[in-house]
């Protein structure tokens, strides 16, 4: 075995290990506040499982939403959010109304940061989705700041349900919006796809902006692959260690224990919820956009989205896969996955043909 790849593989071994042990700081942390089991409506839930819903296609579970009203509030960014110098942007707050209704009055109002490059408005625009229980909107914006400012992109950072200024009064950002509540869960994800295609719509009809790219991490990879089923508007995307199972997500993983836990105190065990669960598993379905466009990037020490279930998902679709030696939270600081998503937009959403150094080939 090669230095580099001995290195690699020990580097895998590290920050796999690391993810671990903050998954435990994690759990524990929550499960300190001894919150009351998100229990699920039954009826609901057992609508959800019914045998005719896995015949039922994205074009009626996720249905295109009417154009939004967006609202656009000048706004400095939070002093947690870092900018990279030799790019200059108009910072916004944008807000409207969701088109899917939780019923909760703060998630039901769609917010993020829409930051415009000045003298290139036009320019290509990329929907940035989080991970689940991000709980900083400022610290939210540095992956999308040093991954697309250098590109030259427009940025639009949307809040995905339950997050940060949507998250429900007594709740802390992301507690909700993956519960053992698993039919709010569904909801919530039907919520997102239709915020994303009502922020793709504005973009490209109130913005006159022509290249869409969309980009999401963790759940928020989640988002993007159902989106990306639903929605034929986007140019280019980048799935980083997305969520694509949720089933083993849920029933496999240390950093989902207390949902696991709550879900066994209510009688539901693996297979019952796996039926509810397909769902929304956008293996299942097929995306919109050529897959060549898309690319996805897995972590070979994820222990929240499983390598085997990435895999079987990216072949299903056809995806180009870049492979990285981390875990699932340490993904992000790795050089190699920032590169690896600015060459691809590079060559997609700029049309910008790569040379032969290429991380893709």
């Amino acid at each position: 075995m090669s230095k580099a790849k001995t290195w690699e593989r020990s580097m895998e071994w590290a920050l796999g290990n690391v993810d671990e042990a903050m998954f435990v700081v994690s759990t524990s942390l929550q499960g300190l506040k001894k919150k009351p089991i998100a229990l699920s409506d039954r009826a609901e839930f057992d609508r959800l499982a019914g045998s005719a819903l896995a015949e039922v296609g994205p074009e009626k579970l996720f249905l295109a939403p009417p154009a939004p009203s967006v609202t656009l509030t000048p706004t400095q960014l939070p002093p947690t959010a870092w900018m990279p110098g030799p790019n200059r942007y108009r910072a916004f707050r944008l807000e409207y109304a969701t088109a899917v209704p939780t019923g909760q009055p703060n998630n039901d109002r769609v917010s993020g940061f829409y930051l415009e490059r000045i003298g290139a408005e036009k320019a290509p625009t990329v929907i940035y989705l989080h991970g689940w229980l991000e709980f900083d909107a400022g610290l939210a914006l540095r992956l999308p700041l040093s991954w697309f400012g250098p590109l030259g992109c427009n940025i639009l950072a949307l809040h995905l349900p339950f997050h940060f200024g949507r998250a429900a009064k007594g709740s802390f950002s992301g507690e909700l919006s993956i519960t053992a509540n698993l039919p709010l869960a569904i909801k919530g994800l039907q919520q997102a796809v239709s915020d994303v295609r009502q922020a793709r719509h504005w973009l490209q009809h109130e913005r006159g902006i022509e290249r869409i790219g969309i980009v999401g991490k963790s759940l928020g990879g989640l988002v993007e692959a159902v989106t990306l089923a639903a929605d034929d508007g986007f140019t280019a995307g980048v799935l980083a260690v997305p969520a694509t199972s949720t089933r083993s997500t849920l029933w496999k993983s240390r950093y989902t224990s207390l949902i696991r836990r709550d879900l066994t105190r209510q009688g539901l065990d693996e297979e019952t919820t796996a039926r509810v669960l397909e769902i929304i598993r956008p293996g299942r379905y097929r995306p919109l956009i050529d897959p060549a466009r898309l690319l996805l990037i897995k972590a070979r020490a994820d222990r929240v989205c499983f390598p085997p279930d990435t895999d079987s998902f990216a072949l299903g679709w056809g995806l180009p896969v870049v492979e990285i030696p981390t875990g699932h939270l340490t993904a992000t600081i790795y050089p190699r996955m920032r590169q690896a998503s600015q060459e691809h937009l590079r060559r997609f959403l700029f049309e910008v043909q790569p040379d032969s150094t290429s991380l893709l080939d």
